[in-house]
């Protein structure tokens, strides 16, 4: 399965609700660097399969809503997808509409890393460097 499609299939799981069909989609030593963490007063990624439930428990007490919004898909390079869009968020009156990018990183079929960058000034950086090692 192509990496752009394996990532398209976390994204749906997440907007699901999906937990069991989100692990699976992440290796068991899967590293998720998100802006939840730092909310939930978190240090550092979070790890395996545990974290991922872990992370999915931090979204729903943290926020009433999430949606991510993927609008760009952009292979850096074997198993590495820049993924462009925006995170929309909802806590109790305050509202976030906020672009961002997520680098992730596969190893086979499975997720091994998901970074995301809420600076805008990332995204190209992220681009060159796909740029200067093109996919074969």
């Amino acid at each position: 399965m192509a990496a752009v499609e394996i990532i398209r299939r976390a994204f749906e799981a997440f907007a699901d609700g999906d937990r069991e069909a989100l692990i699976e989609a992440c290796h068991p030593e899967v590293e998720i660097h998100a802006v939840t963490n730092v909310v939930a007063g978190r240090e550092g990624a979070y790890h395996g399969p545990e974290g991922v439930g872990e992370y999915l428990d931090d979204v729903a007490r943290i926020w009433d809503s999430v949606e991510l919004q993927p609008h760009h898909l952009v292979e850096l390079g074997p198993g590495r997808v820049l993924v462009i869009g925006r995170v929309r968020t909802r806590r109790g009156a305050t509202r976030l509409d906020v672009p961002n990018a997520w680098l992730w990183e596969l190893e086979g079929e499975r997720v091994r890393s998901v970074r995301l960058f809420v600076d805008p000034e990332t995204i190209p950086v992220l681009l060159a460097e796909r740029d200067a090692n093109p996919v074969a």
